[in-house]
């Protein structure tokens, strides 16, 4: 595995709500409720441009094959370009 990919593995509905559950009691007592959305919204916004990102080099392996050098060629001159790691 190179890389660029992340493997995505299937995630059920349960594991998101016991996930995002479990995140909020780690700040339940130091963060009020009512800022529980602020972190909440980073997170899901993060995981929405991986998504994003990972569709998109998906699409341009499907375009280019195994060529890695002219896939991060073009990735490096998108508007937004994700870090590795």
């Amino acid at each position: 595995m190179d890389n660029l990919t992340i493997p995505l593995l299937p995630v059920s509905q349960d594991e998101i709500n016991s996930i995002l559950w479990n995140a909020c009691d780690t700040f339940r007592g130091t963060i009020d409720a009512s800022e529980y959305k602020n972190y909440l919204l980073v997170m899901l916004f993060v995981k929405y441009v991986s998504d994003v990102w990972t569709e998109h080099y998906d699409s341009l392996k499907e375009q280019y094959g195994d060529d890695k050098e002219r896939i991060l060629r073009r990735l490096e001159r998108e508007r937004f370009v994700l870090p590795s790691g």
